[in-house]
């Protein structure tokens, strides 16, 4: 049986992942962060989130491994700052496919500590691909890049951003996915390691957090079951974004695994400009109550938050056969969906 990698197999984009590579029959070797509850991939685990040392079992002399439902899925607690252990863990997979989407995501946590951040995210993605390098590993490499790596540029071309354009980062996040993509440019001209990377704009649906999308959608189901007052409290509304629903992530992703050329990055979004302002309209159109948005509340707000972020997927269309099949209230109205039957349970 062929085995993949994935690094933040419990995030959003990596617990899909691990659906979707299920299905597909590959044995998956999932990584999540260690003491961390288990979230986004608790059906594997029937329900538990936590485990206690006595629950959690040895793999490779560590005890490391929580106990699934699914003899398919191998889930690993393994720190991406943990060198020595990446290196075991990648010696013992040999995997085919490795998807490196594990790192600090988020851009406020990034000024709070942009130290745990550039860690993380640069000195981590240098844990993956050393074991590679030193012992001759040939795997294919799908590194998780970020729109965020562009800034402010949008607004200065005029047009949705291509892979070709500036990398101008505003925040560290930013500027940590730009050294983790340099980095794997690095490893495969160097060393021929073969690798391929995407440059995610919002990506958003089910089971997604911390996002406006998922944020308006989650407080709107939960308004509507009446388990909060009728108000929301948002940031800026002016800003415009490219969003693609999981369902187009997966297809781009397994679109670049299979047949994305080496060393190449590609843009993962919709091409499509959309007002944040237009998201919650829609979203509060699903629900039967009479909402009180507040805008501008202060801790929504971000300390620098680009006009528009808009992409281009032209690339990713024409050499890769990539196309946009959610719309964007059918994606909401999804997300809505799960979030009330979420909360209802």
């Amino acid at each position: 049986m062929k085995k993949v990698l994935i690094t933040g197999a419990d995030g959003f984009l990596g617990s899909h992942l691990t659906d979707f590579l299920l299905q597909k029959g590959y044995h998956v070797f999932g990584l999540k962060r260690p003491n961390t509850k288990v979230h986004n991939l608790s059906h594997y685990t029937n329900g538990i989130q936590d485990f206690s040392e006595n629950e959690k079992k040895e793999f490779l002399a560590h005890t490391i491994k929580l106990p699934t439902n699914s003899e398919f899925l191998t889930l690993l607690e393994c720190d991406l700052n943990n060198a020595k252990l990446l290196e075991e863990l990648i010696i013992e997979t040999h995997p085919e496919l490795v998807f490196h989407f594990g790192a600090q995501p988020y851009v406020i946590p990034s000024w709070e500590d942009p130290r745990y951040t550039i860690n993380t995210n640069v000195i981590g993605t240098i844990n993956i691909f050393e074991p590679l390098k030193k012992h001759g590993i040939k795997s294919r490499v799908i590194v998780a890049c970020s729109s965020a790596e562009y800034g402010t540029t949008t607004e200065k071309v005029k047009r949705p951003l291509k892979e070709s354009d500036p990398l101008k980062a505003v925040h560290p996040y930013g500027i940590s996915k730009i050294a983790t993509e340099l980095l794997a440019q690095q490893y495969f001209l160097n060393f021929e390691i073969d690798t391929v990377n995407l440059r995610f704009f919002n990506q958003t649906g089910p089971r997604k957090i911390n996002d406006a999308c998922s944020d308006f959608v989650r407080k709107v189901a939960q308004i509507e079951l009446g388990l909060a007052e009728p108000v929301i409290e948002v940031g800026n509304l002016n800003p415009y974004r490219d969003i693609t629903g999981i369902k187009d992530s997966l297809q781009a992703i397994w679109l670049a695994a299979q047949n994305g050329s080496s060393g190449q990055t590609f843009n993962v979004c919709s091409n499509r400009k959309i007002q944040i302002r237009k998201v919650l309209e829609i979203v509060l159109g699903f629900s039967s109550k009479k909402i009180d948005v507040r805008e501008n509340t202060p801790e929504k707000l971000r300390k620098t938050d680009e006009d528009v972020i808009l992409g281009d997927n032209t690339k990713l269309k024409d050499e890769l056969g990539f196309e946009i099949t959610q719309s964007l209230e059918g994606l909401l109205r999804e997300m809505f969906e799960y979030w009330i039957e979420f909360y209802k349970n």
